[in-house]
């Protein structure tokens, strides 16, 4: 049996505050779950086991983002 690691997290920003919405096990699913919910607007950002950002570009591909701020 496989233990998986749920760290994977999307969240979202409201009012201010990041706010964690899902844990997935992995990008490609936060992601998967991202585009079928159509979450790909400014508001909406997946944070890797490894702390990186990431969100949706205009193009619709995964990007690093660098401005999550106090979180």
């Amino acid at each position: 049996m496989i233990n998986a690691t749920h760290n994977v997290r999307v969240i979202k920003h409201i009012n201010g505050n990041y706010d964690t919405y899902a844990n997935f096990t992995t990008v490609q699913n936060a992601l998967f779950h991202m585009r079928r919910m159509n979450f790909a607007s400014d508001s909406w950002y997946i944070v890797d086991a490894k702390d990186n950002r990431l969100k949706l570009d205009s193009s619709g591909r995964l990007v690093v983002f660098n401005s999550l701020i106090g979180y």
